[in-house]
């Protein structure tokens, strides 16, 4: 976005994820790391977006229990001998933007209701079903049908916090680790940050961890 090396403490990509690598090595080894890119990312902007290009990711590929996808992209967690797992679909949610400020019932709450545009998209069964929502890389089938219902349904890109859930399908909007920056406060979005979201696959009850909360205490 405009200025951004404003934000920015570093401004060099691969150096970038050198630094998140970084802080992922610090993760035990026995839990997986799904990653999928964004808009941010060192990747094409047109979606899908294919997985981290290894030239600039190469420090996070050689973290053997990170696992890379493409945006979208759908994962399975837990399936085993018996159980098929949850299947978990993963979209960054560029599109977002786009249907908070066109369709007649997502422009009252805009941008800081991540949750109702997912269930939009869930109801068209399609990430970005209208032409130019997003920009798309085109091929002979469409990566963005929703052809397979989700048991968990997750997205980001607005740096909002949300649960909620839509026809037995789990919605989970994740906040960001970055404050609020002046190009958000022009767009009218009023973002989360340092929400960490932990899901019970058990019970699919959803516990959020405020880290921002956590800051403020001195802690």
């Amino acid at each position: 976005y405009p200025s951004q090396s404003r934000d920015l403490e570093i401004e060099n990509i691969e150096e970038q994820y050198n630094k998140l690598a970084e802080i992922l090595k610090r993760v035990r080894k026995d839990i997986k790391i799904i990653i999928s890119p964004g808009n941010h990312d060192g990747v094409r902007l047109m979606e899908p977006q294919p997985v981290l290009d290894e030239k600039y990711a190469w420090a996070i590929y050689e973290i053997p229990n990170v696992v890379m996808t493409g945006n979208p992209a759908y994962v399975n967690i837990g399936a085993r001998n018996g159980f098929s797992g949850f299947d978990v679909l993963l979209y960054h949610g560029f599109s977002y933007t786009y249907y908070a400020g066109n369709v007649p019932s997502l422009i009252e709450t805009g941008l800081n209701a991540p949750e109702k545009i997912m269930t939009y998209l869930l109801r068209n069964r399609h990430l970005a079903p209208t032409h130019a929502s997003t920009q798309f890389f085109p091929s002979e089938n469409d990566g963005l049908v929703i052809k397979k219902v989700p048991d968990i349904f997750v997205s980001g890109h607005l740096h909002k916090s949300a649960i909620s859930s839509y026809n037995g399908v789990l919605l989970i909007s994740n906040s960001s680790w970055e404050e609020e920056t002046e190009n958000q406060k022009k767009r009218g979005n009023k973002p989360d940050f340092c929400k960490a979201p932990l899901v019970n696959l058990k019970t699919r009850a959803v516990k959020i961890l405020d880290f921002e909360g956590e800051r403020e205490k001195g802690r």
